[in-house]
């Protein structure tokens, strides 16, 4: 009897059966030999050619292999569980040791606080067994706060009952004073401002009115750089007076300052001579006489307003009308008698001698002309004051004064940069004043004199930043509606150091500040390249480096 091999493509499923991953590159002979190992190393010694017998053993070693591979990942598995919850359950004991520690060591802290409590508190706010009792506590702690008041309330009242008693004894001595109050002596009442009049006579009796154009109708103080803009603003002035029938064309009071005394009369009239005022002010004196009076005066002004340089001009004019808030800068005087309109009318010369003067070697703004004079009088007595448009600027944080009695307010405002406040240091009014004065040496190469008129922007402000390196910007006030602004920026190439100053003029005097906080004081800042260009600092679309 023959036997029948098993075929190749069998061969390679059995061997594919036993191992999958069994290399199947190699030869017929070789697969068959590998069969045969495997045959013999599971035991199977039956018909080796009988594909189904040969194919059950493979089966049946293959399964046998594939339980035991799984019963050790079995027991794996069981020994993984057992030790997880052998340190789970030593863990829970640790901790339960660990809880019942942290109890035994509260209820020795909770011992220690009530030995403690009972040693602290007095024994009524403790109960029976000598534990703290918290309404008792409470109940004592009412009664402290009540008897608290009680004693407060008892000195409130000896407090009140002493004060009334001091009010009432110097309530009696002011009624006993006022009964004993000397007569008022009117004639030393108003000296000081006589003498004020006085010594301002006779320290500027030099400057004396020099007349410019007796053929027109206004006090010319020097000739206008252009005529015909001059004129046009001269007709506009002197149309504010309605000669016919005597009546103003504005308000001459002060509408925003409710407070300030107002004068009880007033006398306008437009004017082209100086006896034009002494007939003004006889008038009044006439209509006035008998009574106890003091006058004060103010000018309606032309100025002419020269922008630029000396090179490229800009000329332009405006006017101020007199109000009665302008008075405070000029020396009122008790009008008393045809000796008092005398020297007050002495006094005007000399200011108007004072003022054509200035207008030769001011500030780039400079009075021209008078058009008109306004005399107040105000009700007896009078105060006098400074000048409320300084005093309002003086206030703001970011504008510096110093207090100098020379035409130096430019240089001491230049002081604030050669010479800065720190936190150790702040400069008093005199140094400054020092400081300043060896500025003007060193820019203008002279000594300072006393009768230095003050710094003029169209001829000295092109040495000062040349020699000092400095960019100067000019700011100003505007009042309509109330708000400071630039107004020129003189810049010297290739320096970034900054001076600004704030440039007052109230139509006779001119000051300049320092400003320290241009942001602050005008609510814009400045472009760094061109210095022209604002910018709302409260902008959300503006950028802060």
């Amino acid at each position: 009897m023959t036997r029948t091999k098993l075929s190749i493509a069998e061969v390679s499923r059995l061997l594919q059966l036993y191992d999958p991953t069994t290399n199947m590159n190699i030869n017929d002979n070789q697969k068959r030999s590998i069969l045969s190992q495997i045959l013999t190393k599971i035991g199977f010694y039956g018909q080796r050619n009988n594909v189904n017998a040969v194919e059950q053993a493979i089966k049946a070693v293959v399964s046998r292999n594939l339980y035991l591979k799984q019963s050790n990942a079995a027991t794996v598995i069981q020994q993984r569980v057992r030790k997880w919850f052998n340190q789970r359950e030593q863990q829970r004991q640790n901790e339960q040791i660990q809880l019942e520690q942290r109890q035994q060591q509260l209820e020795q802290q909770r011992l220690q606080d009530i030995q403690e409590l009972r040693q602290e508190f007095d024994a009524d706010i403790l109960d029976e067994d000598g534990i703290f009792d918290t309404e008792k506590y409470r109940n004592k702690q009412h009664q402290l706060r009540r008897d608290e008041q009680n004693i407060r309330r008892n000195e409130q009242n000896q407090r009140n009952g002493m004060e009334k008693e001091d009010q009432q004894a110097k309530h009696l001595n002011f009624i006993e004073e006022l009964h004993n109050v000397p007569d008022m002596d009117i004639d030393i009442l108003f000296e000081t401002n006589q003498y004020e009049i006085s010594d301002y006579i006779r320290v500027h009796e030099k400057y004396k009115y020099h007349q410019v154009d007796a053929e027109n109708d206004v006090i010319m103080l020097c000739d206008a750089q252009n005529e015909e803009q001059f004129n046009r603003i001269k007709n506009q002035a002197l149309s504010r007076f309605d000669k016919e029938s005597a009546t103003l064309k504005y308000s001459t009071y002060d509408q925003f300052n409710e407070n300030k005394q107002k004068p009880i009369k007033q006398y306008y009239d437009n004017v082209s001579s100086l006896e034009d005022i002494d007939n003004l002010l006889d008038t009044a004196y006439k209509r006035q006489r008998g009574q106890v009076y003091k006058l004060a005066v103010d000018f309606g002004v032309i100025i002419e307003q020269v922008d630029g340089n000396t090179e490229s001009q800009i000329i332009k004019y405006k006017y101020l009308l007199p109000i009665d808030a302008n008075s405070e800068r000029r020396a009122p005087l008790e009008i008393r008698s045809e000796h008092s309109i005398s020297l007050y009318k002495q006094y005007l010369r000399t200011v108007i001698g004072t003022m054509q003067e200035r207008t030769n070697t001011d500030t780039h703004e400079k009075i021209i002309a008078i058009f008109s004079v306004m005399f107040f009088v105000f009700q007896y007595p009078l105060g006098g004051a400074a000048i409320p448009s300084l005093k309002q600027h003086i206030k703001r944080r970011e504008i510096y004064y110093v207090d100098c009695k020379v035409n130096l307010c430019f240089w001491t405002a230049y002081s604030f940069i050669t010479m800065p406040n720190s936190k150790e240091k702040r400069w008093k009014d005199c140094s400054r004043i020092a400081e300043a004065k060896r500025a003007f040496s060193r820019v203008n190469g002279v000594e300072f004199r006393d009768n230095y008129q003050g710094f003029d922007f169209v001829n000295d402000i092109d040495n000062f930043i040349n020699k000092e390196q400095i960019n100067v910007h000019m700011y100003t006030y505007s009042d309509s509606p109330p708000r400071y602004e630039k107004t020129q920026n003189y810049i010297v190439n290739g320096s970034d150091k900054q001076f600004n100053i704030l440039f007052i003029n109230d139509g006779i005097n001119a000051h300049i500040m320092y400003i320290s906080d241009v942001e602050a004081l005008t609510g814009f800042r400045y472009c760094n390249i061109c210095h022209r260009q604002a910018f709302r600092i409260k902008d959300p679309n503006l950028q802060v480096s």
